[in-house]
């Protein structure tokens, strides 16, 4: 997926997101929820943000095949190229999501996209920060066939960005479009934890895949959405490798070497026999529910907001311009943009020790203005002056009331 279409996309996705807000305001069930949907598009974030390092070495394999190994040249002027693209890169889509619910190390760098217990827009832009170690392998047929990288690219940001508009409950069913192409009513079953719903709609854009190969299920009531684990945190690194964590303590507890190793390559509901079997997935009822929530002080959520909002405009910032910089300094800014969308989640969770590690995350900003440009080395300082206030306002009376409350 190329980021430079996503930065393009996103006044669409702000805008579209506003409008849902508003829609659905006087609608309690569909009312969005700060901390989930700040969680939600953290993930986003550092998704886009790890891309440009993890995915390079896929895109370095697919030029590589099609360079080397491809069956055809194709050309990116032909109009029939690009008709014939749009279906086998959503199938390939479809094999690669479908292999991401029922094999662990895949599901491992997709679990993220599902952990959301709520169902809107910004749950779209919920993308774990892995998957580029992985989903550049199911695409290799399209490089052996002679597609361009640029051209693959193109389309399958298009799909990416096809697959915004699904993730709603505002749209219900869409008549004829519903036999052919992916929908919100169809999506809504694929984020579903309710048994009948699991591991069905793998579709991209169209959901023909899943009525021809047996994965289909219609939307007969509003299922119930998240992971059948929950999460419990709103923490966007830990959502990433939590399930990691799951798999390696798995792995070392069972006894048997074929289990260690199986438990890698198993569906998510496989458990060795010393550890249980396999799980099977209870009937849940959405009043059954418990979403998670924290209750958070407004200055620590107004903190946290400051945080987000800063590290979203900093993530627009590297996407835009990271090409052109060393290696090194792309590190440190990620570094830092990662840390800032751990520290927001990390404060209204009120994690210990958080206030004295926000310090130091805030001195840590300083040395990144000597990285710009004279012309905007005032405003960063009148940022960080910002911050290390805004800090120092929200911190103090928080270590006071935590003294006072021992």
């Amino acid at each position: 997926m190329d980021s430079r279409y996503i930065v393009l996309a996103l006044p669409v996705f702000a805008l579209s997101i506003l409008l849902e807000i508003l829609l659905s305001a006087r609608r309690p069930q569909l009312r969005y929820h700060l901390h989930d949907t700040l969680g939600s598009l953290s993930c986003g974030i550092s998704q886009q943000v790890l891309l440009g390092f993890l995915s390079v070495g896929g895109f370095v394999v697919y030029q590589l095949v099609q360079q080397h190994a491809s069956l055809f040249a194709i050309s990116p002027s032909s109009p029939l190229a690009w008709v014939a693209l749009l279906f086998l890169d959503d199938f390939c889509y479809y094999l690669y999501h479908r292999a991401s619910h029922r094999v662990n190390f895949f599901w491992a760098t997709h679990v993220v996209h599902h952990q959301s217990e709520e169902y809107n827009l910004s749950t779209a832009l919920r993308q774990s920060g892995l998957t580029g170690l992985t989903s550049w392998l199911f695409y290799l047929p399209i490089a052996l066939l002679g597609f361009p990288l640029l051209m693959w690219l193109t389309m399958h940001t298009f799909n990416i960005l096809y697959q915004f508009w699904i993730h709603t409950r505002l749209i219900s069913r869409l008549g004829p479009l519903e036999w052919i192409f992916n929908t919100p009513s169809h999506h809504r079953v694929h984020h579903g934890i309710n048994p009948r719903y699991i591991d069905r709609n793998h579709a991209g854009i169209f959901i023909l895949w899943d009525r021809l190969l047996g994965t289909f299920a219609a939307e007969d009531k509003e299922p119930v959405y998240g992971t059948v684990k929950p999460l419990a945190s709103f923490d966007p690194i830990w959502a990433n490798l939590s399930d990691w964590q799951r798999l390696w303590q798995m792995s070392k507890a069972t006894s048997r070497l074929r289990d260690k190793i199986w438990v890698w390559l198993a569906p998510p509901e496989w458990r060795p026999a010393d550890l249980g079997g396999p799980v099977t997935v209870p009937e849940i009822e959405r009043t059954e529910q418990r979403k998670y929530d924290v209750t958070t002080p407004r200055p620590l959520n107004a903190y946290a907001v400051f945080v987000f909002v800063s590290a979203l405009a900093g993530g627009i910032v590297f996407l835009q311009w990271n090409a052109g910089w060393p290696l090194w300094q792309r590190i440190a800014i990620a570094v830092e943009l990662l840390w800032a969308l751990w520290a927001w989640a990390a404060v209204v969770e009120e994690r210990r020790g958080i206030w004295a590690i926000e310090i130091v995350r805030s001195l840590s900003l300083a040395p990144l203005g000597l990285l710009l440009p004279l012309s905007l080395k005032v405003a960063w300082l009148g940022f960080l002056v910002v911050q290390l206030a805004f800090l120092a306002a929200v911190a103090v009376p928080q270590q006071r009331a935590a003294s006072l409350g021992k």
